[in-house]
């Protein structure tokens, strides 16, 4: 008999009859109740309590971080070619100095005295071989003519003074030697007539061209001297190659310069970048229009884009790392020497869903998966991770916008698991309590994220 039926039974007999007899039942019936109250309440326990965010779309970068100097890119070290005294040298640091503008000058007398020397060699050379080229001057012409009469009335007298000789020898009035003079003295007559005649030749034709081929190549070695002592002397005095600012001075006017030794040093503060070395692992995947921040010490807490202008063709063969220049677009006042800091982007990606990086679990397989709270329950989702940045990491595949990530309270969760939600009932805190979290809010990140 059921206890309704009892109860029906009972309500035949009378008033104090059927109380003494529900008596029983009721208390029955009360502690059943009681009984189910509990194990109700311990099954509510007994749910996994868990916490959920929204998922959210967002840029997610991937970078690295470096450290960096400020330098410029045109400086230079002036040093000395030659020995001496130094004679000119006003400079001190920070000078504003122009291209071409005197900077260093060292007393050195014997090359300028060299340099004379070599002027006035040239000018007699020139001189020479202007003379060479203008020909021969009258007078000297009018002059090898009458040269030329004058050997031509000799050789006439000596030839009828020849004459006359030998008639008196075929008479005996002359011994035989006498002709034999005379024929000699008619010779050297006529020698000297020949000669006068080729002089004029010369004279008229003016001088050959080997000779004007000969004091030529004398003025070019005159002049090639001359280069040399002017080259010389200009090793004394050292000119600014740009536009810049002294930086350094080594030296001051009465020093003496030593060959090779620095004597200051300059550099053009308008051509300043941020230099920094990239490690090997990340040197193939560097390239130039790359986007960064830059942190300076001289500047605290102000951040400064940047972007990678040159990157260098090979690595350092010592420290194994790629050197990478970098131009900040902002306009700021920078110092040779600054440290900085610097986060190169290497990649980035626009609306990429991103979650806590510990909502992620892996499974003793290696595979990566989160669990989504769906009508009460755990799903479980197996996703494809991407970059990881800051505490959270990029799904590439497995996630949705405006699904229920589970981000707290997953690690004993299975698929299909019934969960609680904070501010649900019996789950010990305040209904006002909201269930997402942030991310770095829950437990400890996983041992392993799969990329």
């Amino acid at each position: 008999m059921s206890a309704f039926d009892a109860i029906e039974s009972y309500a035949r007999m009378g008033v104090w009859a059927q109380a003494a007899a529900l008596a029983p039942l009721l208390l029955f019936l009360v502690l059943a109740g009681c009984g189910r109250a509990d194990n109700e309440e311990k099954a509510k326990k007994n749910v996994p309590l868990v916490s959920v965010e929204t998922v959210t779309t967002g840029e997610v970068v991937r970078s690295i971080d470096l450290t960096a100097e400020v330098v410029p890119i045109e400086t230079v070290q002036i040093g000395s070619m030659v020995e001496g005294p130094i004679g000119f040298c006003p400079w001190r640091e920070s000078d504003r100095v122009e291209a071409g503008q005197k900077l260093i000058e060292i007393d050195r007398e014997m090359y300028r005295a060299e340099v004379k020397a070599a002027e006035a060699a040239l000018t007699v050379a020139r001189a020479k071989l202007d003379d060479l080229k203008a020909g021969t001057r009258p007078e000297e012409i009018g002059k090898a003519r009458e040269g030329v009469l004058e050997a031509a009335e000799s050789a006439k007298f000596e030839e009828s003074d020849l004459e006359r000789v030998a008639q008196l020898v075929e008479t005996g009035a002359l011994p035989g030697e006498e002709l034999d003079k005379g024929r000699v003295k008619q010779v050297a007559a006529e020698a000297r007539l020949n000669a006068a005649h080729r002089q004029l030749e010369m004279l008229e034709a003016g001088f050959t061209r080997t000779a004007v081929a000969v004091q030529d190549a004398v003025v070019q070695e005159a002049q090639a001297k001359l280069e040399l002592a002017q080259a010389r002397l200009n090793e004394c005095a050292i000119v600014a190659p740009f536009a810049g600012t002294i930086t350094k001075v080594f030296v001051r006017q009465g020093d003496m310069a030593a060959m090779k030794a620095p004597l200051l040093e300059m550099a053009d503060l308008s051509s300043l970048v941020v230099r920094c070395a990239v490690p090997e692992a990340n040197a193939a995947e560097t390239h130039q229009g790359m986007k960064a921040q830059v942190w300076l010490d001289a500047l605290p807490g102000k951040s400064l884009p940047a972007e990678v202008a040159r990157v260098f063709p090979e690595l350092n063969s010592r420290m194994r790392t790629r050197t990478i220049e970098l131009t900040i677009t902002d306009d700021v006042e920078l110092v040779p020497g600054m440290f900085g800091r610097v986060q190169l982007i290497l990649e980035s990606v626009r609306d990429a869903i991103v979650v806590p990086v510990h909502a992620v679990v892996v499974t003793p397989t290696g595979a990566s998966v989160v669990f989504v709270a769906m009508d009460g329950k755990a799903s479980q989702r197996k996703v494809q991770t991407g970059i990881e940045e800051g505490g959270r990491v990029q799904i590439v595949s497995g996630l949705n916008p405006g699904d229920k990530l589970i981000v707290s309270g997953h690690e004993k969760l299975k698929d299909g698991m019934h969960i609680r939600l904070p501010g649900a009932p019996g789950d010990g805190q305040s209904k006002g309590k909201t269930g997402a979290v942030r991310s770095g809010d829950g437990p400890n990140r996983p041992k392993e994220v799969g990329r």
